[in-house]
């Protein structure tokens, strides 16, 4: 009998994806900005280390260059290690099994413990503001009451926003736009200069970096919210939309 036929060639390897829109990868790198802004916006608990320092004058230069160095070094390993081509979340680089469950509940720790600190200074901070100053029906003096009714508010809008944004990187981004880049370059340098007196949107000789830092603050702010938001509405066209699972 004759030799059977050759087996048929493999079929051609799928084409590569398209490039993204201009319009789309644009809004993504502006967004990638607000999210190192976020990475690096814990840097402001320097200041609260250093108040805790008995030397401050001699032990806060020497503490912020060694934390510093070891955050930029971490963060340059990582970048080496994600390779070419890393998932805009890095923790979907962390293959199934074990190792990705212990990740994620390491994550869900880190959310959390970020969450309690970060929202008992936030309600404090209302509290001593709004809540102490209504005298109605004697609320200023119903402190736990008043306390549980901020605290179940902040929660239930912090809910919204989470799941109002199912996606990870760009909710950090929106964070980092709306919180990080204010609280640690663009406020400490307003403040900087109304003790020095100078005027806010006018540079001097002796307050010209000052200066600097506030335009770019207010350019990187502007910038990193227009890439949050725009990649949040591209996401929600694309992908899914709010309150669903992603």
């Amino acid at each position: 009998p004759p030799p059977p036929p050759p087996p048929p060639p493999p079929p051609p390897p799928p084409p590569p994806p398209p490039p993204p829109a201009t319009t789309e990868a644009t809004l993504a790198k502006m967004s990638s900005l607000a999210a190192i802004c976020f990475a690096v916006g814990s840097q402001k608990l320097l200041l609260n280390i250093r108040h805790e320092m008995v030397d401050r004058a001699k032990a806060a230069p020497g503490a912020l260059s060694v934390s510093l160095s070891i955050y930029g070094c971490a963060y340059i390993a990582v970048c080496f290690v994600a390779g070419d081509n890393p998932p805009s979340f890095l923790f979907d680089a962390i293959p199934e099994g074990m190792g990705r469950r212990v990740g994620g509940f390491l994550l869900w720790v880190h959310v959390a413990v970020s969450y309690a600190i970060n929202s008992q200074a936030f309600c404090s901070s209302i509290d001593r503001v709004v809540g102490l100053r209504v005298k109605v029906f004697g609320w200023e003096k119903m402190h736990r009451v008043r306390w549980a009714i901020l605290t179940a508010l902040v929660s239930m809008l912090s809910y919204l926003i989470a799941n109002g944004i199912p996606f990870f990187k760009d909710l950090v981004a929106l964070c980092g736009a709306a919180t990080s880049i204010p609280l640690t370059l663009l406020i400490p340098a307003i403040f900087y200069r109304r003790i020095q007196g100078v005027p806010l949107f006018f540079p001097t000789l002796h307050s010209k970096y000052s200066f600097v830092l506030v335009l770019f603050s207010m350019a990187l702010m502007v910038i990193g919210l227009i890439g949050a938001i725009g990649s949040i509405d591209v996401d929600w066209s694309n992908k899914t939309g709010p309150f669903a699972c992603h």
